[in-house]
């Protein structure tokens, strides 16, 4: 099977345009020690968006292709947008005996969870570049736009035959994370692996709009409340927006309807770097989304955060007033530095 697994692996790295042997023999490793389980949980990070979710699932289903008993947990209740993938995976009774982690990059980031299953992880399958995940064979890929592209490459290696349902869940996954593949962590590998998915014959214009387009109208009623509080500082070249808690409540927002909000500071045109601020309790949870004028990861790694270079998070423990402060504060040294150096 060892040989098998290193040419299926082999092929789906020829695919993606991936030549470089430590990343071959991680992707090997880690389907070697996948196709050796079973009663499988596979683990979702809390607040779940498409990347989580649909890794998982495609995961799962392609766990359980395999003769494998698998199940998905999540300790957040699934968005409904998001409940397609879910379709025709029915729990299975299982005493579980091995445990996957995917796209968490921390393991505070399982909720509840963590306190079963933080300790107990067999494989840790993300694409953050900061992961603080302890687990017997982890493979973390910076380079993919998401987790879902590492997924993918695993399955092929572990030769399951990919279904309909199983490359829908990976291209919401992909899509997801690359907001329909229009972000600066698009790659070549990432449209041909995309491509693959397509062939099978998936709605990609459906599943796009239903992901990313859709809003209902508690989301443009958090939008037009959340643009209202729009600030600029640096010259324009940073934003920021903020969601209190009184506009959750007013607007009948749901957690899903903040997908995309994040976005919006960001998008305006000279914005270097776009803050969302959202009231979390006593302390605000911080959304970050920059050009190459500013590293996010880095920017949030300063307050305990972390993420992608074009995107991440943090949370401060403050008034508003003194997060936003040290926010801008940062910023401002940053958009300095980077000027100081060009």
């Amino acid at each position: 099977m060892l040989s098998a697994v290193k040419k299926n692996a082999e092929n789906a790295l020829e695919i993606c345009g991936i030549d470089d042997k430590s990343y071959r023999d991680g992707i090997i490793k880690t389907a070697n020690a996948l196709r050796e389980m079973n009663d499988i949980v596979i683990i979702c990070h809390k607040s779940p968006d498409g990347d989580t979710l649909g890794s998982a699932s495609a995961l799962c289903r392609g766990l359980r292709s395999l003769g494998k008993r698998a199940n998905v947990k999540c300790a957040d209740e699934i968005p409904q947008k998001y409940s397609f993938m879910f379709d025709n995976l029915n729990e299975h009774n299982i005493v579980p005996q091995h445990f996957v982690s995917v796209d968490i990059a921390a393991p505070h980031l399982m909720g509840a969870l963590e306190a079963e299953y933080g300790d107990k992880l067999d494989v840790c399958i993300d694409h953050h570049r900061m992961n603080s995940v302890n687990a017997g064979v982890k493979f973390v890929d910076d380079t993919a736009s998401a987790t879902g592209e590492v997924i993918w490459i695993l399955l092929k290696a572990m030769g399951v035959k990919l279904d309909k349902s199983m490359s829908e869940c990976l291209f919401a996954a992909i899509s997801t994370d690359t907001g329909c593949f229009k972000y600066s962590n698009v790659t070549i590998r990432t449209h041909l692996i995309a491509i693959q998915l397509m062939q099978l014959g998936i709605d990609c214009a459906g599943i796009n709009f239903k992901l990313i387009d859709e809003e209902t109208p508690s989301k443009l009623a958090l939008k037009n409340m959340a643009l209202s509080t729009l600030d600029y500082y640096c010259g324009g070249k940073c934003a920021v927006i903020t969601i209190t808690s009184q506009m959750m409540t007013e607007s009948k927002a749901m957690p899903e309807d903040m997908d995309g909000v994040a976005s919006i500071p960001r998008s305006i045109s000279g914005v270097e770097c776009g803050i969302t601020m959202k009231q979390d309790g006593e302390a605000w949870k911080i959304s970050v989304r920059s050009t190459d004028k500013i590293n996010a990861a880095d920017l949030c790694a300063r307050f305990g955060g972390g993420g992608h270079k074009a995107a991440a998070g943090c949370k401060l423990a403050t008034d508003y007033d003194d997060a936003k402060a040290q926010l801008v504060e940062a910023v401002t040294e940053m958009l300095g530095n980077h000027t100081d150096k060009n």
